[in-house]
């Protein structure tokens, strides 16, 4: 990340490192001996190396000067001063680029303590992983000082002892060895003293004695828990303590970056004005790139003694060596980077071989129950695809094609053959009781067929006036039974309304029985694709959008709430509101390299989202632009990418 902004941030400066284009084309020189490596210190990135090899170049040529003639004009004078601005830039290329390193390290490796001292089962988790590296400073100790452990210094009033006295709390060896912070923290141990239990008086009556005796039970549990506790507050506090010192750590490496950064437009004169004059005299003799590195030198080291230009080159690859040295001591020394990944991952490595071999004893001792449940499963499986996922689907292929031509609840011909029975009974009662002749049988069978039985009815009521006689020698009986008959008629074309209505909704009915199958087919094939999918999800995932959402809110709040270093509170007032200091700038630095590292390698390549961020980034990276208007491109950003992103939905996220 950290070397792809520095890349970024110095690649406009780099034409001015090359030689002009009058002498690209020029004869070679006529000693190509002494200008040999030139071409790999051009053309090389900016490393130590390179610029070490240019400090060497600079020590030979002074004393070839009577063989080469620097003189002006000459040849060699434009290479030797195309190699000195190449130095300079790579200096300043290389302490951006270590500085934004560090605070970038530094600020992940605090964001790593904090997620830590934020959970107590990761407190806790953490106390365990590097119990070994505690224990082995504990054994240390016992052997250095050649001391003798009894077996009493093991009992719990011993251990009570030690964490409630009655005296000030005096941290032994042995836990400043566990806790090596404690050290230099001793008064941060007494917030951590229960409360004492008050003097021992003589009960007064059954309700003193009563209130005694809870007293002394919740005292009695507040020691247990405390004893338990005592350790995890100890760990939480270690880390929130790493945590402060690399903050710190990062927001000085952030204020000498913001003053690295405010150092570009005088080290782009520098080298404009050098590249424009370089056939005119020595680049050494240039006051302004004498001035950058005047003040380059104080930023980065602190020390500018010397004055002349290659002693100050000398003197800032010195200090920069140095200042990787110092730095890794510092973290070395107080312990601030985060742990190994051995020693986060040896408890797991420790407990893997024994559950591996426990698993494998009771899954061979279970494997008849095991092969029983497994084939129970596969035969779910079958009939769960088979009856409510493919014949299902069948069906509803089948309904499409055939259209539903057969009933559902009574059949066509069922209800054709009773209203032809009902037909025969009618007209067979018409004939012998009214004497119709065809003519009026034609009418009476329309009238059956549109539901009239107007006859049959007429006769029914003259045969219930007299119904005994009628039952017994008349056509009650009959009229009757064809009353029935009409009454099942009726039935069977209304059960024939509801079989219509059914064969219209048929397709409907057969997507709604495959439709939960579908459902329970897309939601475990859904869970299984993101077990077992390794490709990150839109736009880098839910993880990457949220850190691109916090870097995001880091920034806004960089440029509302500017921090200040303690150093420099005196001087707070000063300021101006609507500029932006050099700390403030440093640590928005962060921010933007992580933000330009999310579009690299999330966003979808030549696309409209991905340029477009990366154009609002380097506005906000351009030095140029005052608080105020740097505020209006976070909201442009927020309006433009928030939605499309998925910003707004990550606030309540975890």
């Amino acid at each position: 990340m950290t070397s792809n902004f520095a890349v970024h941030y110095t690649e406009r400066l780099l034409p001015l490192t090359r030689p002009r284009s009058s002498t690209q084309t020029a004869k070679p020189p006529s000693d190509e001996s002494a200008l040999n490596p030139t071409h790999a210190i051009l053309q090389g990135p900016p490393s130590e190396a390179m610029v070490q090899e240019s400090i060497d170049f600079f020590r030979v040529i002074p004393v070839r000067e009577d063989k080469l003639g620097l003189q002006s004009d000459s040849e060699e004078l434009v290479i030797y001063n195309t190699i000195v601005r190449k130095t300079i830039f790579d200096l300043y290329a290389l302490a951006v680029d270590r500085y934004l390193e560090e605070a970038s390290a530094a600020q992940l490796d605090a964001e790593w303590w904090a997620d830590i001292e934020q959970s107590t089962w990761s407190v806790a988790s953490y106390l365990l992983q590097s119990l070994p590296s505690r224990l082995r400073r504990v054994l240390q100790l016992i052997q250095t000082r050649k001391m003798s452990v009894r077996l009493s210094a093991f009992y719990p009033s011993s251990i009570a002892r030690f964490y409630w006295d009655a005296a000030p709390i005096r941290l032994n060896p042995f836990t400043i060895a566990l806790f090596p912070y404690l050290r230099d923290q001793s008064s941060a141990v007494a917030s951590f003293s229960p409360v004492t239990a008050g003097k021992s008086t003589r009960p007064a009556s059954l309700v003193a004695l009563a209130e005694k005796i809870r007293d002394g039970v919740m005292y009695g549990i507040q020691r247990v828990f405390s004893l338990l506790l005592f350790p995890l507050r100890l760990a939480r506090e270690e880390c929130q303590l790493r945590r402060k010192e690399l903050e710190k750590v990062r927001d000085e490496r952030a204020e000498v970056l913001g003053k690295l950064l405010e150092l570009r437009p005088l080290l782009a004169n520098g080298l404009e004005a050098d590249f424009n004059i370089s056939i005119a005299g020595s680049s050494i003799d240039n006051q302004a790139l004498t001035a950058f590195l005047f003040k380059f030198a104080i930023i980065t080291s602190g020390d500018a003694s010397q004055k002349a230009t290659l002693p100050l080159i000398e003197q800032l690859l010195d200090a920069f060596k140095n200042h990787g040295t110092m730095h890794d001591a510092y973290l070395e020394a107080h312990d601030l980077r985060r742990p190994s990944r051995l020693t986060l991952l040896w408890p797991r490595l420790f407990l893997l071989p024994p559950l591996t071999l426990y698993c494998a004893k009771h899954i061979y001792a279970s494997r008849a129950t095991l092969a029983d449940l497994m084939l129970d499963v596969v035969n779910t499986v079958q009939n769960f695809f088979k009856g409510w996922l493919l014949d299902p689907i069948k069906d509803v292929l089948i309904t499409i094609r055939a259209g539903g031509e057969d009933g559902v609840i009574v059949r066509r011909e069922a209800v054709a053959a009773d209203l032809d029975s009902l037909e025969r009974m009618t007209l067979a009662l018409a004939r012998e009781k009214l004497s119709y002749d065809y003519s009026q049988l034609e009418a009476l069978s329309q009238q059956i067929r549109q539901g009239d039985l107007t006859a049959v009815l007429k006769i029914y009521e003259e045969d219930i006036k007299n119904p005994v006689k009628s039952a017994i020698m008349g056509t009650l009986l009959r009229s009757m039974f064809i009353q029935v008959q009409k009454a099942k008629v009726d039935l069977d074309q209304a059960l024939a309304g509801i079989d219509k209505l059914l064969k219209s909704q048929e397709l409907t009915f057969a997507f709604v029985g495959v439709a939960p199958a579908l459902a329970v087919i897309y939601v475990a094939g859904g869970f299984l694709r993101g077990l077992l999918s390794i490709r990150p999800g839109m736009y880098g995932g839910k993880l990457k959008k949220t850190s691109a959402w916090l870097a995001m809110r880091r920034i806004e709040r960089l440029l509302l709430f500017q921090p200040k270093l303690l150093h420099h509170r005196h001087n707070a007032e000063n300021v101006p509101s609507d500029t932006i200091p050099p700390l403030t700038t440093g640590l928005l630095v962060l921010s933007l390299a992580h933000l330009r590292e999310y579009a690299l390698t999330s966003l979808p390549a030549r696309s409209r989202l991905r340029e477009g961020f990366l154009d609002d980034i380097e506005d906000l990276e351009d030095p140029g632009l005052r608080r105020s208007e740097k505020l209006r491109i976070i909201d442009r950003m927020w309006n433009s990418w928030g939605k499309e992103l998925g910003w707004y939905n990550l606030a309540g996220g975890r």
